[in-house]
């Protein structure tokens, strides 16, 4: 099963392996790391639209982009079909490439706010948002959705005719309901049902860690892409990977990674990280995602205790000779 290269609109990807936004974590040095595992897109954190349009400090953090990175498409998100659209403009001015609208955000802190996945029970409004979006700007605006808020729910097929009919280029379906948030099995029927109705591209999240949970989505007609997301982190190689994997048709097992190579990432993670945040912050930020980077590893517990301690580069260069981290039996 060759992969076919996709377009979001004008946007003209390299490969349809796409990383995924995820709060907290797809900050810049990530993304970045992702590209350099061969990541056809990036995704930043989703971000406030209120928030954008007051300019506040964290904003302007988070739309800190590398050139390495793109194409990037910057996830929003909001209530307001207003306020999403004058976030839309401002980003549009940042030399950004795509605009992602967030309604499948299962936190209850965004919830709350009548954001995420609570707007896929008011098609009203997502329809008004997606269009006022897609007319406020001249690049290519995405949505990244849930199959359903609710098991056995499968809002998708709605939603995707809405952002069709809005001028949307490509939706993104996490095929788990929001009340299940990143647990348990996708359901691959509903996103098969949802997939039937769409004649624009849809690209498949939720679960994929490995070849099969990849080709069991890409086995999907009108599928045209996988997004992964807590699967990258600490192997970001996966993306060229299973692009190798789709294009040679053999299973080599590729999207498992060493220790080793874990290891080699966190260093370069924390390079990335100190680069953009200067070097006390760079470590503090990565603390949240360490054990992505030092799991089944001798001593892990331990490591990831110093590690949360650690303020200097220096420090962190000592707590890999202490664990003897390149020495470890494979």
């Amino acid at each position: 099963m060759k992969l076919a290269k996709l377009s979001i609109g004008n946007i003209k990807l390299d490969n349809n392996v796409i990383l995924a936004p995820m709060a907290g974590i797809t900050d810049s040095p990530l993304r970045r790391l992702a590209k350099n595992g061969g990541a056809g897109l990036v995704y930043t954190e989703m971000i406030c639209a209120k928030s954008i349009l007051h300019n506040s400090k964290k904003v302007k953090s988070l739309l800190r982009i590398s050139y390495d990175e793109k194409p990037i498409s910057v996830q929003i998100f909001g209530d307001d079909a207003y306020t999403m659209a004058e976030a839309a403009k401002t980003i549009r001015d940042m030399d950004i490439d795509i605009i992602d609208i967030n309604l499948g955000c299962p936190a209850n802190k965004i919830i709350k706010t009548g954001a995420g996945s609570k707007l896929l029970a008011n098609e009203k409004l997502v329809s008004k948002i997606l269009e006022y979006v897609v007319k406020s700007v001249d690049i290519p605006v995405t949505a990244k959705i849930r199959i359903g808020l609710l098991p056995g729910e499968n809002i998708a097929p709605r939603i995707i005719k809405i952002a069709q009919n809005c001028g949307v280029k490509m939706v993104a379906i996490h095929a788990r309901p929001a009340s299940q948030k990143h647990f348990g099995n996708p359901n691959l029927k509903l996103f098969d049902d949802a997939c039937r109705c769409a004649k624009i591209p849809i690209v498949a999240n939720g679960g994929i860690i490995d070849e099969k949970t990849a080709i069991d989505f890409m086995k999907i007609p009108n599928c045209k892409g996988i997004m992964i997301g807590r699967g990258a982190i600490g192997n970001y190689s996966i993306f060229k990977k299973l692009v190798d994997f789709f294009n040679s048709g053999k299973n080599l097992s590729l999207t498992s990674t060493s220790k080793i190579e874990r290891i080699i990432w966190l260093k370069k993670h924390i390079e990335y990280s100190t680069e953009h945040y200067g070097e006390e912050m760079g470590l503090i930020v990565i603390r949240k995602i360490i054990n992505y980077y030092i799991r089944n590893l001798p001593n892990a517990a331990r490591i990831r205790e110093v590690f949360n301690k650690i303020n200097t580069l220096s420090d962190f260069n000592k707590l890999v000779r202490f664990f003897g981290l390149f020495d470890i039996n494979l």
